[in-house]
């Protein structure tokens, strides 16, 4: 499903970013990195202040004079960190890749251009620098940290006249970090070159003229890391059994310390942009949050900005390649988001489920009786639904496509099923002692007592004091903000928290409130890392990666790397639409659907976990019975037998990224007749794990609903939500939404059970579990049931339906690794292996 308002990044398909690891076995035992000797900078004054037109004296762009205060983070979450210790490593080979090429002083230019680092992250040469403004070192095999990201945000019109920028014309080369403000401007992107390519929809057709140059908008500039490589190279080893740096994580001061940016680039950037007369919302360690106009935009960064229809409705890309001042560029990668697109979802869809006046007419359902974990009234009306799978049938259904009585459908599991069917309440783990971070949009006037109702209905324990809190944006919520979007978020945000506290409840849960566009996301998130509120984070967003700019991939990355770096694991839906090519009647919007295969991003980022779905058949006792991969068709009942012909109706997302490229840990695992692609090249494959998720086999949640949303002002100028005239009750809900919440709360019983040792980034590890005791291998036809699972439902109409499973577009499950359901489903095995294999080994 799928909720306005838009994110920043254009469509198409942007150029392919350097895979941070190649295929290939890992190295033997890699000796201590030493610390590099610190690089002198040519250009810009001393350390003294001195004058010149920068608050703080000394050149405004050199990095000279004492920083800028820093404004608060917009998601404040106390004290600053202490004063970092001492970095543990340097970023010299084999890890560091060698000096880059011409054009600039290392790291990021300046020298040969040596071999592009050990596999498996180097493997290869690292191209020459380009004196001329190409590529800023050697980065085979990595992907670089994103420099900066305006993701901008339209918040309402001034009147203002178009400032012009100094920097003159022409000027070719990248110049070295420091050099003089008298330069010519720059050209560069976050892989420091030179192209660049508009999206997709930008095209003159679209094209309906300049955009209002008075728009205010806000936006994210994110400085650039000194040592991207070494970034990307720990990163991936930290989580990677037989690797020197295997769970070896940093705090956020050594990350600090170890992972400096570019000296004085925050300072350089934030006068860079004061001078230029952008307003400083907000500043953390590794972004700055701007206001300004898209003339002052146009202006600064020497762009035209236009107007263009887009899927119904407008949005903004710049004409051009943007440009920086020359003394500025060596600071930032790249500019980000200048453009409003890249819709964000939702992934929590509420099953179709009609109220009993809506059942069948004709004959009268057989059941054999209750189940051990039936819903314990409550409200819940059982007796047009199954509560557990095949406890009901319709005496009145043609069979199935297997021969086989059709049960009826599912009233929706309860709390106890899951965890029973999972093996996670026989474990005897609660979470207790481990945070796990929510991010969604918005948040819902009503979460705290739904959870409350529904714990008690559930029979699981209340939130105890400060285990429940949630983190607004500084300052509140846009006041602009639709009710309609809240409302649409609402069944999200609680689905995710009832399903985090269901898996482990004694979990901490911390909620992070975004204002749904991609600075919001990007914010929280960065927030998480740089003060390290949780090690697990779960996310049930995304959408095509054709709809995000390449930059945008970057800037997560970057985000996901800090965070496997401190022993954080982020969690990511694969999205409800299967490969995309089909609408799902109760997915995505159609209006999104692409002409061509696609996944869903950011669980296609080899730093994130995609979480996919299954279809889960839980019997009378709460055990595990079967799963299928979720992928829905349904079929008309006509006469004594079904219509021909079926619509899709669902299924989890998967398939080839067309991004990144396949990362060592699938190497070997992920079938070459999936990862390749017809250029021989193989490509990062999703999901890696899955949950259940397939609706009609969904969670009952408890939730306010059918209710009026209000938007409120508050006293600091943002808006606060409350609702009106709703009423509490329970339904069913699903989607790969539900399956990224299970998985989060399943990895806070395993941290728990090691001892409260992170599990981290644990794709590697989920990988080297394929074929063990610990998975579920979820392939076709169950042979729980001896067929392809199947079900009956209804339509307003009261004709009968089919619900046929594992049918998700060109998607296929099968034995091992599959596009659908990934290394398959945890079992009770998986709670205890890191506890039971503290080497990873």
């Amino acid at each position: 499903m799928s909720y306005p308002p838009y994110g920043s990044g254009p469509q198409g398909n942007p150029p392919r970013p350097n895979n941070p690891y190649q295929n290939g076995p890992f190295p033997p035992q890699q000796p201590q990195r030493p610390q590099p000797p610190q690089q002198p900078r040519p250009g810009g004054p001393g350390p003294a202040p001195g004058p010149g037109p920068g608050p703080y004296g000394g050149n405004p762009y050199g990095g000279g004079g004492r920083p800028p205060q820093q404004p608060p983070n917009p998601y404040n979450q106390g004290p600053a960190s202490p004063p970092p210790p001492p970095p543990p490593y340097g970023g010299q080979p084999p890890y560091g890749g060698g000096p880059g090429g011409p054009g600039g002083q290392p790291p990021f230019g300046g020298g040969p251009g040596g071999p592009g680092g050990q596999p498996p992250f180097g493997g290869g040469p690292g191209g020459p620098g380009n004196s001329g403004g190409g590529s800023r070192g050697s980065k085979k095999g990595v992907l670089i940290g994103i420099g900066v990201a305006l993701a901008l945000v339209i918040v309402g019109t001034v009147a203002v006249a178009a400032s012009g920028h100094g920097g003159g014309g022409g000027g070719g080369g990248t110049p070295v970090a420091g050099a003089s403000s008298s330069g010519g401007p720059i050209t560069t992107t976050s892989n420091g070159g030179t192209s660049w390519s508009p999206p997709s929809w930008a095209t003159k057709a679209n094209d309906i003229g300049a955009a209002d140059p008075n728009t205010v908008v806000q936006g994210t500039v994110w400085i650039a890391k000194q040592h991207p490589q070494d970034l990307a190279t720990y990163a991936a080893e930290v989580g990677m059994p037989g690797t020197p740096d295997y769970h070896k994580y940093l705090t956020p001061a050594q990350f600090n310390s170890t992972f400096v940016n570019v000296p004085d680039a925050a300072s350089a950037v934030t006068q860079w942009l004061q001078q230029d007369g952008m307003t400083i919302v907000s500043q953390g360690a590794d972004s700055v949050v701007v206001s300004t106009t898209l003339a002052k935009v146009e202006s600064v960064l020497k762009v035209q900005i236009d107007k263009y229809k887009h899927d119904g409705r407008v949005d903004i890309a710049p004409t051009g390649q943007p440009q920086f001042p020359s003394d500025v560029g060596n600071y930032v990668s790249s500019v980000t988001g200048l453009t409003t697109s890249s819709p964000v979802y939702s992934d929590a869809v509420e099953a179709p489920v009609p109220s009993p006046k809506n059942a069948p007419k004709k004959g009268k359902p057989v059941s054999a009786g209750a189940g051990k974990y039936a819903p314990a009234g409550g409200g819940i009306d059982t007796s047009w639904c199954s509560t557990y799978w095949g406890q009901k049938h319709a005496n009145d259904a043609p069979n199935g496509p297997g021969g086989e009585s059709l049960p009826m459908r599912l009233c929706g599991y309860t709390a106890g099923q899951i965890r029973h069917a999972y093996g996670v309440a026989q474990s005897g783990l609660t979470g207790k002692g481990v945070t796990v971070a929510i991010v969604d949009a918005y948040a819902s006037p009503t979460i705290v007592q739904d959870v409350a109702n529904w714990n008690q209905q559930m029979g699981l324990p209340q939130f105890a004091p400060g285990q429940f809190t949630q983190v607004m944006p500084q300052g509140g919520f846009p006041s602009g903000t639709d009710p309609k979007d809240v409302a649409g978020w609402q069944g999200e945000e609680t689905m995710d928290i009832e399903s985090v506290h269901l898996m482990a409840p004694d979990a901490k849960i911390v909620f992070y409130g975004t204002d749904g566009s991609d600075q919001g996301f990007d914010t929280a998130l960065e927030t998480i890392v740089a003060n390290h509120t949780a090690n697990i984070v779960s996310c049930s967003w995304g959408g095509p990666e054709s709809e995000n700019a390449q930059e945008e991939f970057q800037a997560k990355t970057q985000i996901f790397e800090q965070g496997a770096v401190e022993g954080i694991g982020f969690n990511f839906s694969s999205a409800d639409n299967g490969d995309y090519t089909v609408a799902a009647t109760n997915a995505s919007d159609p209006n999104n659907i692409l002409s061509r295969p696609g996944v869903a991003f950011p669980a296609s980022d080899p730093f994130a976990t995609g979480v996919g779905g299954t279809s889960l058949g839980i019997d009378a006792n709460g055990n595990y019975s079967w799963e299928s991969g979720w992928g829905n068709w349904m079929q008309q009942q006509s006469g004594n037998g079904w219509a021909a012909g079926n619509v899709f109706d669902g299924g989890a997302g998967g398939g080839n990224s067309s991004v990144f490229p396949q990362p060592s840990y699938q190497k070997g695992v992920v079938p070459d007749s999936l990862a390749a692609t017809a250029t021989g090249s193989a490509d990062r494959e999703v999901p890696d794990v899955s949950m259940v998720a397939d609706w009609w086999t969904g969670l009952l949640i408890g939730i306010t609903e059918n209710g009026t949303i209000n938007v409120n002002p508050g006293s600091n100028g943002g808006a606060t939500f409350s609702e009106s005239g709703g009423s509490y009750g329970n339904e069913e809900y699903g989607g790969t939404s539900l399956a990224a919440p299970l998985f989060s709360g399943v990895e806070a019983l395993a941290q728990q059970a090691a001892g409260g040792v992170p599990v981290g980034f644990v794709n590697p590890i989920l990988y080297k579990l394929v074929g063990t005791s610990a998975l579920h291998d979820v392939s076709g036809a169950p042979s729980a049931l001896g067929h392809e699972p199947a079900m009956e439902t209804w339509n307003q109409s009261h004709n009968g339906v089919m619900v046929g499973m594992d049918y998700d577009t060109s998607l296929k499950t099968g034995p091992g690794y599959d596009d659908v359901t990934g290394v398959g489903s945890i079992t009770g095995a998986f709670l205890t292996w890191f506890r039971d294999h503290p080497n990873g080994q």
